[in-house]
């Protein structure tokens, strides 16, 4: 599902590196590239000896790091706090959630920190490798990885059809955060989901995610949303709103 135009490449910037960009090249069948800039028009996956950083156009030192280390981890007034928004919304009583959208997978992550059992589950191959390589980045990573635990498993496969093979539900929560063609007037997103966008398109399936998504979770469905942006399908249950975003919950009786 990428978009029209946008073109892919790998490379590696340090001499260890060679093996891992060759194996992301056959993996995902895109070419190797060389060279300082990249062209317009073009995401570069780039291996340095710290990691993976994803770069277009607009990057010169620095590109976008495929890790986790930016997330503030404190409890209470961090990120790792039950009263934050997605927690609430998510529910103290759930023990797993299948993460449907999973993206660069940074909510899936503060799920998994905050102790929920998550399987994200991502379809276009190029973010799920990415995906990877943040989680691969944080299972590295001591002070994160144990916070983190195992509680994160993450899947390339489309989630309809994971749903479809897991007929006998076993998550309490489904939670969605999908790509949407947003109104002219709402504020640009954050650069990932901005390149999230570029790199997949909008999801023109939402409405058969979010049904299936119902008959799936045993408890609840999750969407996130802009906070200037109406509900993506039915009037929720309840809502819980943050300083940009909302989440919206639909609760399932019916589930399980």
């Amino acid at each position: 599902m990428r978009s029209d135009g946008i073109k892919v490449t790998v490379q590696s910037r340090w001499a260890g590196g060679d093996e891992k960009a060759e194996s992301i090249s056959s993996t995902l069948g895109i070419p190797i590239s060389t060279g300082e800039r990249v062209p317009s028009g073009e995401f570069r996956i780039i291996i340095l000896e710290d990691g993976v950083e994803l770069w277009d156009e607009f990057s010169r030192r620095h590109g976008m790091p495929m890790n986790f280390r930016s997330t503030d981890l404190r409890t209470g007034s961090g990120s790792l706090s039950l009263k934050q928004p997605l927690a609430r919304a998510v529910g103290r009583s759930a023990r797993t959630i299948l993460d449907a959208t999973a993206g660069f997978g940074h909510d899936a992550f503060l799920l998994a920190c905050l102790g929920w059992n998550v399987h994200a589950v991502e379809r276009n191959p190029i973010i799920f490798t990415l995906l990877k390589e943040s989680l691969l980045s944080a299972t590295g990573d001591e002070q994160i990885s144990n916070i983190m635990g195992d509680r994160l498993q993450i899947t390339n496969q489309d989630a309809v059809a994971w749903m479809d093979e897991n007929n006998n539900p076993t998550v309490d929560v489904v939670y969605l955060d999908p790509m949407f063609n947003t109104r002219p007037s709402s504020a640009l997103p954050k650069k990932p989901a901005q390149i999230l966008r570029r790199l997949v398109g909008f999801d023109t399936d939402v409405q058969t995610l979010f049904d299936r998504a119902m008959e799936h979770a045993m408890d609840r469905v999750v969407i996130k949303r802009s906070d200037r942006d109406p509900p993506l399908v039915d009037q929720p249950s309840v809502s819980y709103k943050g300083k940009m975003v909302r989440y919206d919950v639909y609760m399932n009786s019916g589930g399980g």
